[in-house]
């Protein structure tokens, strides 16, 4: 059984070009550094739904599933840096990132992070 980290930022306007090659450039650099590609899941973004204009990224990625839980952790935030990255290349946005059932917390100074207790 694994876990995911969730991801939706929504924007009345899609992302402009600009954007749309800063996050890649961004996603290319996380996916190629990410040291667990045998027992995770590099970051996934998905298609851009015309049904839904409003939500202009979204995506989830899966967590290593390893008997050693600091890989998990490791991973969870490596992504989260990631997703800082991204949030901070996107203005305007309304974000909800979250791992499975508990809400990532946005810090401006420091970005994601999950909840201490």
């Amino acid at each position: 059984m694994g876990i995911s980290v969730y991801y939706t930022c929504m924007r009345n306007h899609n992302l402009t070009n600009s954007e749309e090659q800063e996050i890649t450039a961004i996603i290319d650099k996380y996916n190629a550094g990410f040291e667990m590609k045998d027992i995770g899941e590099i970051f996934c973004v998905y298609d851009y739904e015309q049904d839904e204009p409003s939500v202009i990224f979204a995506g989830s990625t899966k967590l290593p599933f390893s008997d050693d839980f600091e890989d998990t952790l490791h991973a969870l935030f490596y992504w989260l840096t990631c997703l800082t990255d991204i949030r901070r290349s996107i203005s305007n946005g309304d974000w909800h990132v979250h791992l499975d059932d508990t809400d990532a917390i946005w810090d401006e100074e420091t970005g994601w992070k999950m909840p201490e207790d």
